[in-house]
């Protein structure tokens, strides 16, 4: 088997033919209750279907914490304190009352999700309300999302920070602007959890996401200046930007919120969620926040439509073939890590097995020392007996006692 090789885990217990075929759908998989992978069906699925399940690898972060967010398995743990079998046992609970769990399930299998479960779990997006609404800001009302933590400023607050920016709209803003009008950004620094282990591959590495983030913020920063230059001149002469550099990527956004200038009827509905995942881009930048290997590929998707929005020609045409590239490389990262993970469990299983071996012969051994030094122990009390009965034979009138 090559890196590249998909990795499929199936059911190889013997009843595993006897599993409840209610679980799952023809040509889909169900679950063993013995094991808890997955057992395929007699049918084989759709070679289309099974394509796009192998090149999605993990599902969608936003569809899970959808699913399991009810969860009372997860809602109070993180993590450290649960491992793979515990996060199969509570799917498999769980997947029996949610039809979303059932779905996931059949689409990217038990594997997929413990994965990316984990991963929520470590930035206990289901135990801190306010770890889902910086990960998940469309799913929460505006109201329920502290404006520190949003990132954005309102228009009010940029009208009543306009004559402290006055002086500094040019290429040399004051920090007020660096920061977006009216945010105190040492306020809304907020302390998070230590960054992941380092060789914890849920997450994208620090490096490449830190320099990949803060380029994606640069290129959109000034991708939204050109469109402001041509679309919203005299927004930009009564602020006084006159560069890329005197506005930051979340107060853009704000400001295309509040005018709907790139609304229409075809994206009325999904506006929203494109504004929240392009403001995150600047929030991961600026606060070094985890970016799960799954979402990275959303937010290079998100940046790209962004763009496509704009029509700046030469900005989507940057940013085109960077997602494309990238999106293969952790393609070709997720298929080796699968295939690590599996080489480890095949390898864990060996050492199981082992010291399942070195327990039996230890025990064993045990019996062997007991066994024998009984035997010991008889020999020596036979011995004495049959020593003592003959003295009491040679001297049978001092009253010696029978020997029995």
């Amino acid at each position: 088997m090559t890196p590249f090789s998909p990795i499929t885990e199936s059911c190889q217990c013997p009843k595993a033919k006897e599993v409840d075929e209610r679980e799952g759908e023809v040509g889909t998989s169900v679950i063993c209750r013995d094991c808890l992978l997955e057992v395929a069906t007699t049918q084989k699925p759709n070679v289309a279907e099974q394509t796009a399940v192998e090149q999605a690898v993990l599902p969608n972060d936003r569809a899970i914490y959808i699913a399991f967010k009810d969860s009372p398995w997860f809602s109070k743990a993180s993590g450290e304190c649960l491992n793979d079998y515990s996060i199969k046992t509570a799917i498999l609970i769980w997947r029996k009352k949610n039809p979303s769990v059932r779905q996931l399930v059949r689409e990217y299998g038990i594997a997929a999700l413990v994965t990316s479960l984990k991963g929520l779990l470590d930035e206990e997006i289901f135990s801190s309300t306010d770890a889902a609404r910086r990960r998940f800001l469309d799913l929460f009302s505006e109201e329920e999302v502290p404006r520190s933590e949003a990132g954005h400023g309102t228009m009010a607050e940029l009208q009543s920070a306009k004559q402290g920016q006055a002086d500094d709209g040019k290429c040399n803003p004051s920090d007020n602007t660096a920061d977006g009008p009216g945010i105190n950004r040492r306020q809304s620094t907020r302390l998070s959890r230590p960054h992941q282990k380092s060789d914890d591959l849920t997450f994208l590495p620090i490096r490449p996401r830190q320099r990949l983030m803060s380029q994606l913020q640069l290129i959109l920063e000034h991708a939204c200046f050109s469109f402001g230059q041509r679309e919203m001149q005299k927004e930009l002469d009564d602020w006084d930007w006159s560069c890329a550099e005197a506005v930051q990527l979340d107060t853009w956004i704000d400001l295309l919120k509040q005018n709907k200038t790139l609304e229409n009827e075809e994206n009325a509905g999904s506006l929203s969620n494109l504004f929240s995942s392009v403001a995150r881009i600047q929030d991961i930048a600026t606060h070094r926040l985890s970016v799960a290997v799954v979402e990275v590929n959303e937010l290079l998707s998100s940046a790209e439509e962004f763009l496509q929005l704009l029509n700046i020609p030469i900005y989507r045409d940057a940013v085109k073939p960077l997602r494309q590239h990238i999106e293969e490389v952790l393609l070709t990262a997720n298929r080796n890590v699968a295939s690590v993970y599996k080489e480890v469990d095949r390898k864990s299983g060996e050492i199981e097995a082992q010291r399942e071996r070195l327990k039996r012969q230890e025990e064993e051994v045990e019996w062997y020392r007991k066994e024998n030094l009984n035997n010991i122990r008889d020999s020596i009390e036979h011995d004495i007996f049959a020593a003592m009965a003959k003295a009491k034979e040679s001297l049978p009138d001092i009253g010696l006692a029978d020997i029995r």
